[in-house]
């Protein structure tokens, strides 16, 4: 499991954060023990869990531009975030452009979570 750690904002709701990261909610609940999660607060840092799925058979390659997050690469090809993140040896969400980045392919049958 890696753990991304994210800092509360306003607004921000357990539910919000966990459709926004692509997270179970129950797994947000599990890998953060010590929140309240019925009262966050601003400023709160919490772990958002992701587990490799490493059900990828086909794999391509990714140069990381200005403005380019682990979030928005994932959103872009539709893989997970720990996939990302174990490929490539990461172990924070912050890219320098120009790095190249291996990217699974998700093909038929592939589910990404």
């Amino acid at each position: 499991m890696y753990c991304i750690y994210y800092e509360i904002k306003q607004g921000d709701t357990l539910y919000s954060i966990s459709r926004r990261y692509n997270v179970n909610i129950n797994a947000l609940i599990m890998a953060n023990p010590y929140i309240n999660i019925y009262n966050l607060q601003v400023g709160d840092v919490i772990c958002l869990p992701f587990i490799p799925q490493n059900n990828y058979s086909n794999f391509t390659t990714y140069l990381v531009r200005d403005g380019d997050t682990l979030g928005s690469i994932m959103e872009e090809n539709g893989v997970n975030l720990a996939d990302i993140m174990e490929m490539n040896d990461i172990n924070s969400i912050s890219l320098m452009p120009g790095t190249t980045l291996l990217v699974p392919i998700v093909g038929e049958g592939q589910v990404t979570l």
